[in-house]
């Protein structure tokens, strides 16, 4: 394309999860050759709107600025799915074009398997020392426009867990409070090599809204919020494009013992099978490459 299609412009802009259901069915070159030439503001809520595999082969596709900068629009935890979709070569070409920071955080939380605490804890959660007042650390929050998730982290010197302050408290505490005197020493922290089903049931989510995540150490890596969490047990075990391809898959299969059992059964009544029939039926695309992208994580 050209110049954007206006009519295609409007529909992506106001119904991205229709042009997104549209897309998913063409091949990864046609949809790149149909976005690649759209605003990228345009082009994150239709991808946010495809199921996350035709949007990972769709992204590895893209040129990588463009990816990156799609995947900069998206939801965190959407563009990890769509991350641990793509190749490392792919990965590591698109996350060389975020931010130091972002890319950072992503590359922490890839490190660990998708059903682990670790791959869902925001790593841009703010840690604070017991030294640090009640304005210190709100002052901090708002010129970084970070988020606590409802709780502030409080670490010693080593980045070792300490406690945590509610937000509730400190934003009712007076501004030369120091942290230490609000502490909650009395937390569990939740192991970052954890799955998400070992801590459903961890008794801190009936205190607070989101729980520390530390290493072995027990060094401060970041937060998990119960939300996060309960997005991450709610993934299902196959995603939709993946039991499409098992359906597909099965249905190769189905055809091919037919084949087979039809030329056994001939076989037996005595009657050569022609050669069309002995041939082997192939899956599509077999011996080639037809995804664009890898599971590798």
């Amino acid at each position: 394309m050209s110049d954007p299609n206006l009519l295609s412009l409007a529909f992506l802009e106001n119904r991205p999860r229709a042009a997104a259901a549209l897309l998913q069915d063409f091949t990864p070159e046609y949809c790149v050759e149909f976005l690649e030439q759209m605003p990228v503001e345009i082009i994150i809520p239709v991808i946010d709107g495809m199921a996350s595999w035709p949007a990972a082969r769709t992204l590895s596709l893209l040129p990588v600025d463009i990816t990156a900068d799609v995947l900069r629009g998206l939801p965190d935890a959407e563009s990890e799915t769509l991350l641990r979709l793509m190749s490392n070569e792919q990965r590591n070409a698109v996350m060389a074009h975020l931010p130091a920071a972002t890319a950072q955080g992503f590359a922490n939380k890839l490190a660990y398997p998708i059903s682990t605490v670790g791959a869902w804890m925001d790593t841009a959660v703010p840690c604070f020392t017991l030294d640090s007042s009640v304005d210190h650390c709100l002052d901090l929050v708002k010129r970084q426009q970070t988020h606590l998730g409802g709780i502030v982290t409080v670490v010693n010197e080593n980045r070792n867990l300490v406690g945590v302050v509610e937000v509730e408290k400190l934003l009712t505490s007076d501004g030369q409070e120091p942290l230490a005197r609000l502490l909650k020493t009395q937390v569990q922290p939740l192991s970052a090599r954890a799955t998400l089903w070992e801590v459903e049931q961890h008794e801190g989510w009936t205190l607070f809204p989101s729980l520390p995540v530390v290493d072995r150490n027990n060094n401060v890596l970041g937060a998990l919020t119960h939300s996060a969490l309960r997005a991450g047990t709610a993934r299902p075990v196959d995603s939709a494009d993946n039991n499409h391809l098992r359906f597909s898959i099965l249905t190769h299969m189905g055809e091919a013992f037919v084949i087979v059992l039809g030329g056994l059964l001939a076989t037996l009544a005595g009657i050569r099978p022609s050669p069309e029939r002995r041939q082997r039926p192939s899956l599509p695309g077999a011996g080639q490459d037809t995804t664009g992208v890898s599971h590798e994580s």
